[in-house]
This record gives C-alpha cells, sequence and structure tokens, in this order.
C-alpha cells in the first residue's frame, strides 16, 4: 500500500458523523411535523364526507396505469373495454421480442416508437380527465392510434425480419 507513516492517512469519522447526525436531524424533524401537525401533509378531499351511493368523479388511477384507463373508459362494452385494457398492458411483454436494432427501417422503427410513446403519454393525460365530450372523443382517437401503432411496429419488425435476411 505504500503507507508509510500517518501523513497518508485521512481519518473519516468526522465526515460519517456529520452525515449521519444531518439525517437524523431531518428524519426528527418530519417526525415532529407530523406529529404536531399531521393533517398538512394530507389532501384537502380526504376530509369530503363519502357517499355510498356516488362514486366521486375525481377519482383515477395511479400514474402507470392512466393510459389504461383511458383505453378502458374510451370503449362502451364493458368486456371488449377489459379486453382492451388487459392488451393495451400484454402489448408491451410483445416488445420484449422486438429487436429493430438490426433493421435497415430505422428511420421509420424511430418515427413509430415515437409516435408511439406520444400516445401513450397522450392516453395518459386523457386519463385523468373527467369524462366530458371532448375528451372521451380524443380517447378513442387515441386508443386506436395506440393499438395501430403497436400493430405496425409489430408488422414492421417481421416484415423487415422477412425482407432483409
Amino acid at each position: 500500500l505504500h503507507c508509510h507513516g500517518d501523513y497518508d492517512k485521512v481519518c473519516f469519522a468526522p465526515e460519517y458523523w456529520g452525515k449521519d447526525a444531518y439525517n437524523i436531524l431531518v428524519w426528527l424533524v418530519f417526525i415532529v411535523m407530523s406529529l404536531i401537525s399531521p393533517f398538512v401533509l394530507g389532501d384537502a378531499e380526504m376530509f369530503i364526507e363519502a357517499d355510498p351511493m356516488m362514486s366521486p368523479v375525481h377519482i383515477v388511477p395511479e400514474w402507470y396505469f392512466l393510459f389504461a384507463y383511458a383505453i378502458l373508459r374510451a370503449i362502451p362494452n364493458k368486456i371488449l373495454g377489459v379486453i382492451a385494457l388487459l392488451m393495451s398492458i400484454v402489448i408491451f411483454y410483445f416488445f420484449a421480442f422486438v429487436n429493430n436494432y438490426t433493421s435497415s427501417l430505422v428511420k421509420l422503427n424511430k418515427l413509430l416508437v415515437f409516435s408511439f410513446i406520444v400516445s401513450s403519454v397522450v392516453l395518459s393525460w386523457l386519463g385523468q380527465c373527467l369524462v366530458e365530450d371532448p375528451f372521451t372523443l380524443l380517447s378513442v382517437v387515441f386508443s386506436l392510434l395506440y393499438f395501430g401503432l403497436a400493430s405496425t411496429l409489430l408488422f414492421v419488425f417481421m416484415f423487415s425480419k422477412k425482407l432483409f435476411e
């Protein structure tokens, strides 16, 4: 190690003590704030009295299922809506088999993937919107675009495999 004396060594103990003291202080402030005023960090809608006969309008799923929720709301038939909801999630498992890195259709693949991501983001935004006229129509349009782009991506992958082998 070529350490012949104490002049090459550094003591890390003060830095560890300082870092640990800072973490303990932050956690203690958070715990004290939670104990003194627990409702400051809560949502204001938690204090609205519940009506068991009506579900609230503002209920939405977590952010990672908003696109699937928009697809579910876009289809009026319940069974077809649930099938489309499941297929919108199963599509991601099909993409695991797609390897477009070797394809010569790189620009087309980039355009399709970018369009698919944009349609997913717009569907996620539509999933949190209220069930009103422009949002329901846009949900139908972007649901069709979502499934169309997904099937086009898979078709381009299979077509490029057979064409350029």
